[in-house]
This record gives structure tokens, sequence and C-alpha cells, in this order.
């Protein structure tokens, strides 16, 4: 995506991967992270954003008309219903990408999502579970901070497989959650950022009243029950922890990148003998992941954080290492 910020037609700024498309314009004004609590329209972004992979959203934004008209309107239970003499009737259909994994995906997805919208009443109650029922609104400055996946992308996905979805890699879902508004991943200086028309702004810090990493961060072993006081709750694991649900674990952020590389969880070993050492090897790594330290130091700015680590050692762990990490002059 471009990360330039864009004016076009008008004086509002916009997202930067808008860049020079004019068609990008009402789809980002208009659609783009507002919430979805519609069925069809949710089903017609999962063909979309499925036929959309390995190609760019350009691509498939400019032939939207012709799945539209190709996918029944995008009526689940028509499609659901599409034979062998209609797959091949799609695979000559020009106004769509022919591809025929991505067409068969569409028609197993509709009869899953079907059964999903039996299960649950509608596609729509099963979806917003994963952020909690609300929106998460986040606050990037520019969109090179933007995740292509999640914690909730991940489990959304793996559990989309589990019933008989294909093409729903956690990146393709991430795209769904950002285009449905479950996550709204506008920049701040956009002018759709919720921070620009809201009467709430994000809370910040007076200017010079910053307190130290160390008095801002707390450490809590994932497993334990969260309470008010933790604040914004960042797990420092590449691993999710095993048998703990992410309804549970209440993680806001799972910062699985800026963790210790598998090499080295595997060196260390939470073996306290080789605890300062792991701390020189762990900030040797980190001084080359300056982007997602400076993102986690950001954070701090914005109230409490706490730090959630998975290992039994409560003295000598990842987020007791990244702390310390944050807290050097």
């Amino acid at each position: 995506m471009n990360n330039q910020k864009t004016e076009i037609l008008d004086d509002n700024v916009r997202c930067g991967w808008v860049g020079d498309k004019p068609h990008f314009i009402p789809y980002h004004d208009d659609e783009w992270g507002i919430p979805v609590h519609d069925d069809q329209r949710h089903f017609e972004m999962l063909i979309l954003e499925g036929a959309q992979a390995g190609l760019s959203w350009s691509t498939i934004l400019l032939r939207r008309e012709g799945y539209r008209k190709a996918f029944a309107g995008f009526d689940p239970e028509k499609v659901a219903r599409f034979d062998a003499r209609k797959q091949t009737s799609l695979l000559n259909n020009t106004a769509i990408i022919r591809n025929r994994l991505k067409i068969k995906s569409a028609i197993t997805n509709a009869k899953a999502f079907l059964k999903v919208k039996k299960e649950f009443g509608s596609f729509n109650t099963y979806i917003w579970q994963f952020v909690g029922g609300n929106p998460k609104i986040n606050y990037w400055k520019d969109m090179s901070q933007v995740p292509s996946t999640t914690l909730e992308s991940e489990i959304l996905s793996k559990d989309l497989k589990n019933r008989g979805f294909s093409f729903v890699g956690s990146t393709v879902l991430y795209a769904h959650m950002q285009a449905a508004g479950l996550v709204n991943d506008h920049t701040t200086d956009c002018f759709r950022h919720p921070s620009n028309f809201s009467a709430q702004p994000p809370l910040q810090r007076p200017t010079g009243s910053r307190t130290s990493d160390s008095e801002t961060i707390k450490i809590k072993r994932v497993y334990d029950v969260p309470t008010p006081d933790d604040g914004f709750r960042i797990l420092i694991d590449r691993l999710w922890p095993r048998g703990l649900s992410i309804k549970k674990a209440k993680v806001d952020l799972w910062q699985k990148e800026i963790a210790p590389s598998t090499a080295l969880r595997n060196w260390f070993q939470h073996d306290p003998a080789k605890w300062k050492e792991f701390q020189t090897r762990y900030a040797r790594e980190l001084g080359q992941k300056n982007e997602l330290v400076e993102e986690v130091r950001e954070q701090t700015l914005q109230g409490p954080v706490t730090f959630l680590f998975g290992a039994k050692n409560t003295e000598c762990n990842n987020a007791v290492a990244l702390k310390a990490y944050l807290s050097r002059p």
C-alpha cells in the first residue's frame, strides 16, 4: 500500500492506500471501516476477499459489479446451489477472476456460511464475537504501522477452516475485519478516523507529564485473572498460551513479532543460569525491531499497560526482559 497521505477532489486527507486511484475514494469514504451487520454484505466481502488472494484489491474492486451479477447478488442461498454447469459458465465469465479453485471455494463457502447462520442465528452474530461485539478502534499514525494479521484474525481463520471454509487465511480475514468495521484502521490524520469527528479523543497525557516506562508497565502471567487496573494487555510470547481461549485471556494485542526468536527461546528454556545472557541476546534482537519497540513504547503513553507472559517462571521471562529493555536510559 502507498503510505503517502492522499488529498483528491476535496480537502479531505485520506489513508495512504487510496493513492491516486479514484475508484478507491467512495470505497474508502463510505464503506471501509464502517461496521457491517448484514449477512449478505459479509458474504459479499468473503467472496471478494477470497478472490483477491494473490492479486491487488484494485483488481477485484474494479470487477465488483461483475461479481455481483455472476454470484446472484451475493445471495449465499443461491450461490450454495450452483452446480457443475454454473461453475463452467463462471470459468468463461470475463467479468470475474476465472480461477477454478476460487470459484469452487465461493460455492463451498456459501454452504458453510449457511451452516454458521443456522447455528448462530446469523453470520453477523458469529463473527462479531471475535472482537467482543464492539469495533476495535486503532490509532495508527501511518499505514506502515497497520498489521496484516492479528490474534483475532488468526483465531477466526482457524475456526472458519474447521467449519469447512477455504481461502480464509488470517491475512484475508483481517482484511475482512477492516472492511466490515470490526476494526477501524483508518490512520489518525484521515478524516474518517473516529478521533476526527468524535467528541471523545483518545486518551493522552499532557506534554511534559510523561512517566517512565517502568512506572506504566505491569507484568502479569496471562493465566492469572485479568483486573480493571491492567489497562491495555499485551501478550509478549511467540506462541499462544496452551489451553487458554481468547475470551478468557482478554488480550488486547498479541505482539508475537516482538517476542524472542524461536532459536533464542529454545536456547534459553527459562534457565535462570542463562538469564543475563538471554537479556543481552534479546536486546540485540530488539535493536533490529525499532518500529515495533516504539509502537509498544507509544502505547504506554496512552495509559496503563500490562505485559503478559505464559511461562511459569515469574522472574525470568519475555515480559520482564522487554520491560527492562524499555526502561533503559
